[in-house]
């Protein structure tokens, strides 16, 4: 699918990662003490919050489509974008960090023990 307006497509979808990830590393304090451990747990909850989204976009187009939407071509294309960057680059990567935080956990437990 080739999403029309693509730059206004691509700033709501930004926007739409973004925000849930600042408010929630505002939320903890992130941003005054940072940490590799805390920004994970900060996306972590963050995703919640984006699965919310996703359905309420989801929500949006079904209804749209039902009516005559003025914004349809942007809302469809914001859609379909939010839905593929989150289920082929933001999944993986947030499973590849979560896996590499695992690993991390477990050395240092294996150097305190011994």
């Amino acid at each position: 699918m080739i999403v029309s307006d693509i730059e206004y497509v691509t700033i709501i979808v930004i926007l739409l990662f973004g925000i849930p990830i600042l408010y929630n590393a505002r939320k903890i304090g992130l941003l005054k003490s940072f940490s590799y451990i805390q920004l994970i747990k900060t996306i972590n909850r963050s995703l919640i919050l984006q699965g919310i989204i996703g359905l309420f976009l989801i929500f949006l187009i079904w209804i749209g489509n039902s009516n005559e939407f003025i914004f349809d071509d942007i809302l469809i294309g914001t859609t379909y974008t939010y839905l593929v960057v989150g289920f082929f680059m933001y999944l993986p990567s947030l499973l590849f960090l979560n896996i590499l935080n695992l690993l991390i956990q477990r050395k240092g437990k294996n150097k305190r023990i011994q």
